[in-house]
């Protein structure tokens, strides 16, 4: 049902409460951040709200405790040069505070995006291991990637972005949601900030990164 999704349900509602250490709620930090959150809160916190769905936006995911919630566990993955590319036009592009122009520029001080897929699985930081050209760091580079997929392999439903459009029945089976057809709905929430006119209003093919929307995922078979 509509209000077992939240109206903000990319990360948890703002307006989430954290215990600070004299038992007192306050304003939980960063709502997005649900290490702040012990498991017990997260359900009491979904309880409450009559909501089922929860979005670990901002940080790495923390296997030795998360797994422990009754839940279905998804996540999705896109072009890493793509999703470089659409941090850029969120933070510079658009209006919130960047100073950069140049992506080339931006990415130069971003170092905290490097391998941010492993950090996100691991939380465990993989640029020292990415610059280094030593024995050791070429271990260290196989070990952080191999618990970071052996994390994924424990999720019930992993996606592919550019690949949205085959992906309404693994949805409806696993997540149980009726009405999929928001996997190829282009959604730009903030288009007002920096309007253009690239041909991609309609896509039916799903997030195909920043190529065209007659994009054919068949076409690469």
């Amino acid at each position: 049902p509509d209000t077992a999704v939240a109206e903000y349900f990319c990360m948890p509602d703002l307006d989430w409460k954290s215990s600070s250490s004299s038992g007192q709620h306050q304003s939980a930090p960063c709502a997005g951040c649900l290490h702040k959150y012990t498991n017990e809160q997260i359900d009491k916190n979904m309880h409450d709200k009559g909501h089922r769905i929860v979005g670990n936006e901002w940080d790495a995911f923390e296997p030795s405790r998360f797994f422990d919630l009754g839940a279905i566990f998804a996540t999705s993955f896109r072009k890493p040069i793509d999703r470089a590319l659409s941090q850029f036009r969120f933070e510079c592009i658009e209006d919130r505070g960047c100073t950069f122009n140049k992506v080339e520029d931006w990415w130069a001080k971003r170092t905290d995006l490097t391998n941010i897929y492993t950090w996100t699985f691991t939380k465990q930081g993989l640029h020292k291991f990415s610059v280094a050209k030593t024995a050791g760091a070429s271990i260290g580079r196989q070990k952080v990637v191999g618990e970071a997929i052996d994390v994924v392999a424990k999720f019930h439903l992993v996606l592919v972005m550019e690949w949205l459009a085959y992906a309404a029945k693994d949805v409806a089976s696993v997540l149980g949601f009726k009405d999929t057809t928001s996997l190829t709905k282009r959604t730009r929430p903030h288009i007002a900030q920096a309007e253009r006119d690239d041909g991609q209003e309609t896509n039916k093919l799903g997030a195909a990164g920043i190529v065209k929307a007659s994009w054919n995922a068949k076409e690469y078979l």
